[in-house]
């Protein structure tokens, strides 16, 4: 072999080295996109959650399905507010596919399933809630598909989720 053949070897050799460097950079980048995104998504979840906030506040009753909305009660109703600005920081989230939509039913369907019926029309036609109410109103959908699954489909549905659910079954 000549001196050129041994160049055109490196170089292919080099470009192969370069391609796959590439490849599992990107693969490392999307994963750890991935879980970023989770970790903003359990984030803003968590907001939800707090101690002092709508959902805690009113547990009991939501769970019991007797909580009614008292729109005169202003305590409560900013409560109502902020947890629609934190659902919408969860919408925005959502909407570019940081989180599947397994994730999404399985941790927050329920409470959109009880919260949906109390959206009142002033807040339905609010252009400045939408989207948190097409949040609330879609998901509320995926989970009434998701309730009516028999078991062997709700596992079939989680194992489809970036959380590896199948490792823990």
């Amino acid at each position: 072999m000549t001196l050129a053949d041994w160049k055109d070897v490196a170089t292919i050799v080099g470009i192969v080295i370069a391609v796959l460097t590439y490849l599992t950079n990107s693969y490392f980048q999307f994963r750890n996109k991935r879980i970023e995104n989770l970790k903003r998504y359990f984030d803003a979840h968590d907001q939800l959650f707090g101690a002092d906030g709508f959902i805690m506040a009113n547990i009991k009753e939501l769970e019991a399905d007797t909580y009614k909305r008292d729109t005169t009660d202003k305590d409560m109703e900013k409560k109502f507010n902020r947890f629609l600005g934190d659902v919408e920081k969860i919408a925005y989230l959502t909407s570019h596919g940081a989180v599947p939509t397994t994730v999404q039913v399985y941790m927050f369907g329920w409470f959109a399933q009880k919260v949906h019926p109390h959206l009142t029309n002033g807040e339905r036609n609010n252009i400045f809630w939408e989207l948190a109410i097409h949040y609330i109103d879609e998901l509320k959908k995926a989970a009434d598909d998701y309730t009516k699954l028999p078991n062997e489909k709700r596992e079939k549905y989680l194992k489809k989720n970036t959380l590896a659910y199948a490792k823990y079954s």
